[in-house]
């Protein structure tokens, strides 16, 4: 595990306020969950419970929670109407009376939970004002969104469900939401992980007033879309990823013929998902920690220039 400075100040009342309420936020779970899961073929819930099986040795990330309450940053949960739905993100703001730029932060396929709370406050300690949509606002128990899903495979496989033209839509609602804030200074950034790398991927095609794209391990889009893309890409990438690690070389020479920005960067001997391993309690690869440090730095620096 990479021992991280511990945030000396307290904070103020209303943001201790509101890490009580992440926290129940994240953790709590109700009855009447909508059943996903009955959706699955048998290798398909194979197949997922082969990834949360994975996932059981890293222990609990509950104590990702414990540095969110000493953070002195303000945590909100912002609500949009429309969609026939209510559309809900993580709103985390950095600690500066000047105007910032925005980061879109589109998570892994465990959504909004405890390593994306965590982040977003890593990154509005940069000095960023972050944005990380719930994708599952209004399809859990109640009309509720991730917080309120009892399993990790029940929330991979409610993503899966989710249309791609709907999670585009999602992200679009909040990138306009984000250039109307006040505290903004009309730059927009957008970083997806994983699962989310790929939306933001996605997302980056349709949008033009993106001053900068972060990808954390996952594949482009298809060679012939990527002459649409309007702002730099960067790329994180971890060694020991295949799938990933087998499209590099098609997406670099893609990106080249249609004179694109591509900076793509392989950590050596990291996992797929480095950025939350490297953190890790349960962690055994020594590389994950390293490619974690080297990664959040070169973001930092990429931010400040952006």
């Amino acid at each position: 595990m990479q021992t991280r400075k511990r945030i000396s100040q307290a904070g103020s009342l209303g943001a201790m306020l509101v890490s009580v309420l992440l926290a129940g936020a994240v953790h709590m779970g109700h009855a009447q969950q909508p059943d996903y899961l009955s959706s699955l073929s048998p290798a398909e819930s194979k197949r997922f419970d082969a990834i949360v099986d994975a996932e059981k040795p890293l222990g609990s990330d509950a104590w990702r929670m414990e540095y969110l309450k000493q953070s002195p940053r303000h945590h909100e949960i912002i609500r949009l109407d429309g969609a026939g739905r209510r559309r809900e993100a993580l709103v985390t703001m950095p600690l500066t009376h000047e105007r910032s730029a925005v980061v879109l932060l589109i998570p892994e396929d465990q959504g909004i939970g405890n390593w994306a709370y965590d982040m977003a406050d890593q990154i509005a300690a940069m000095g960023y004002i972050v944005i990380a949509p719930d994708f599952l606002s209004g399809y859990g128990a109640n009309g509720g969104g991730r917080g309120t899903f009892t399993d990790i495979k029940s929330v991979m496989v409610a993503l899966m469900h989710l249309k791609e033209a709907d999670l585009q839509a999602d992200i679009s609602a909040w990138a306009d939401y984000a250039q109307k804030l006040p505290q903004a200074n009309g730059k927009l950034a957008i970083a997806g992980f994983g699962w989310g790398g790929g939306r933001a991927f996605n997302f980056a095609l349709q949008r033009k007033d993106l001053s900068a794209i972060y990808i954390f391990y996952d594949t482009a889009p298809p060679a012939e879309r990527l002459s649409e893309l309007s702002a730099p890409v960067y790329g994180f990438y971890a060694e020991h990823d295949p799938r990933v690690s087998r499209s590099l070389e098609g997406t670099k020479t893609a990106m080249q013929a249609a004179a694109k920005k591509y900076e793509p960067i392989v950590y050596p001997g990291s996992d797929h998902m480095f950025m939350r391993l490297g953190e890790e309690p349960g962690n055994t690869n020594s590389a994950n920690i390293l490619a974690r440090s080297q990664a959040m730095a070169r973001l930092q620096l990429l931010l400040q220039n952006m």
